[in-house]
């Protein structure tokens, strides 16, 4: 049989500050906007995660949608939703936790928990209306 894509849609929430610590307040506006405010805000986040793989001969599937959520819920959802990105995603000298940022750290908790002969291709992130990020690992 053909490689198969199959995708599922998550939610969650999150809150962050882009805020570089290093750079006076007025860089700080001039290069995040409103999202270096003091006290950060929240999205609520779309994530869609797609798998490719050769459907199973038996099943047909390319993996369970219910291990698929399973994977997610316990590498991502759990530790990132209703979770200050800040916190989570910032250390050291690195760069504030932007949606570029997020998706990165989540294709990194999920890549090597997906059975193979599976693999991750794609990672969805819808963050706003108008913000959407895609990512399919590292080059």
């Amino acid at each position: 049989m053909n490689t198969v894509y199959i995708g599922r849609l998550y939610r969650f929430n999150a809150g962050h500050r882009l805020y570089r610590p290093d750079r006076d307040a007025e860089w700080n506006l001039e290069v995040f906007g409103k999202c270096s405010y003091e006290g950060g805000h929240g999205h609520n986040y779309d994530l869609e995660v797609v798998i490719r793989g050769n459907p199973d001969p038996v099943t047909g599937q390319v993996i369970s949608p219910e291990l698929l959520d399973s994977i997610v819920r316990d590498k991502v959802i759990e530790p990132i939703d209703h979770r200050n990105l800040n916190e989570i995603l910032e250390s050291g000298s690195t760069p504030p936790p932007t949606t570029e940022v997020l998706i990165a750290d989540i294709w990194s908790r999920l890549a090597d928990s997906i059975p193979p002969p599976a693999s991750l291709q794609l990672l969805r992130i819808l963050e706003t209306e108008k913000n959407l990020f895609e990512y399919s690992g590292p080059a």
